[in-house]
């Protein structure tokens, strides 16, 4: 089993912890986690959130003990975007509440990361009945 102690917790990591419990209901698909700028709704700035994926949700907020806010993934899109000049930048657009979420990665390896993990985890929330091809744009 893997520690966690080679994980900086300035960096970004993806992990598969059901090889090790596989009958674990909690955790059954990828886990990615890590550090990103959030540009927030009302006063545009550049924050920096922890952000966690697990199965069908992303959760944030300033810190890893406190990561309670969801942005709901449900029908969302995911796309690249240029906002306000900045490189490995991307958006989630939600259905749901109409909001669209600006996120920044370090790097291009980081944002691809983070972009097929959220479009794999919105395909597998969709329960197999109304299941979408995983696109990014």
């Amino acid at each position: 089993m893997a520690s966690d102690s080679m994980t900086d917790s300035k960096t970004n990591s993806l992990s598969n912890k059901s090889s090790s419990q596989p009958d674990d209901e909690d955790i059954t698909h990828n886990e990615i986690k890590g550090w990103l700028l959030k540009r927030a709704r009302l006063s545009r700035k550049w924050k920096k959130q922890w952000f966690l994926l697990k199965n069908c949700d992303l959760f944030y907020g300033n810190n890893p003990e406190d990561s309670r806010k969801k942005i709901p993934l449900t029908n969302a899109d995911i796309s690249e975007t240029s906002v306000d000049k900045k490189q490995y930048a991307f958006r989630i657009k939600s259905k749901e509440g109409g909001r669209t979420y600006y996120i920044q990665a370090e790097n291009e390896s980081i944002q691809n990361d983070w972009m097929q993990a959220i479009c794999f985890a919105k395909a597998a929330g969709m329960n197999g009945s109304a299941s979408q091809a995983c696109v990014i744009q």
